[in-house]
């Protein structure tokens, strides 16, 4: 097991160009509930022996114009070399608060916990992690035309694991620093393309710290 794990770590050294997409789904129930979420597939272009697919649904309260509540279920899996790694599933709570401005940008911020439970063969794990993310978005640019405006946002966001027993994850998130751009299409479509500098550790405190460089494509869809 132990000669598994650092060939593991060995070939995660040169995980550092990855391209992720993320389909995001949301049907409102009412003005204040809405269901939804997304599903994804997480890859490399340095080495497509590591892969993960997600599924999330999601169920969001919106208590007013600037705050919301949010919880969700999630599947992450993860192979590697084409066999079946690592599953976890998840659990989060959290909260969005939005403060629009009178200038040209907008700026929220999001606090999440999750819950989270790790299956590897025999070997299974649990931590609890806490997330935190502020970010700035600017108000609709009409280059485009009216209906169909761009917009661009940045985004910082930490990371920090309750429970330091967490070897039985590969990467280890500690921060993630966004660039995207977003292009409403119509009412109910946007996508966005983000770039994004995400630091890791591997499996645990005292392992490596590589850096990834991802590009992330993701389409929103509303349905009414």
């Amino acid at each position: 097991m132990l000669g598994f794990f650092e060939s593991i770590e060995l070939k995660a050294r040169v995980i550092d160009q990855q391209f992720w997409f993320n389909y995001a789904l949301k049907f409102p129930l009412s003005e204040k509930v809405s269901l939804g979420g997304d599903a994804g597939v997480r890859g490399l272009f340095t080495n497509p022996d590591w892969k993960q697919t997600l599924i999330r649904p999601t169920a969001t309260f919106k208590v007013n114009n600037q705050v919301s509540l949010s919880g969700a279920v999630a599947w992450f899996g993860t192979s590697f070399e084409n066999s079946n790694v690592l599953n976890e599933f998840r659990l989060h709570q959290g909260i969005t608060l939005k403060t629009p401005t009178a200038g040209p940008i907008d700026f929220f911020y999001r606090f999440r916990v999750e819950e989270r439970f790790f299956y590897f063969q025999e070997n299974n794990t649990f931590n609890v992690r806490v997330r935190g993310l502020i970010g700035v978005n600017t108000k609709d640019i009409t280059w485009l035309g009216e209906k169909r405006p761009i917009f661009f946002q940045s985004l910082f966001e930490g990371f920090q694991t309750i429970d330091k027993q967490v070897e039985r994850e590969l990467f280890v998130n500690q921060t993630r620093l966004h660039f995207a751009l977003g292009h409403k299409i119509s009412k109910q479509f946007r996508y966005e393309f983000h770039f994004i500098s995400q630091r890791s550790r591997v499996f645990n405190e005292d392992g490596i710290r590589p850096a990834q460089n991802v590009l992330r494509v993701r389409l929103f869809h509303r349905l009414n």
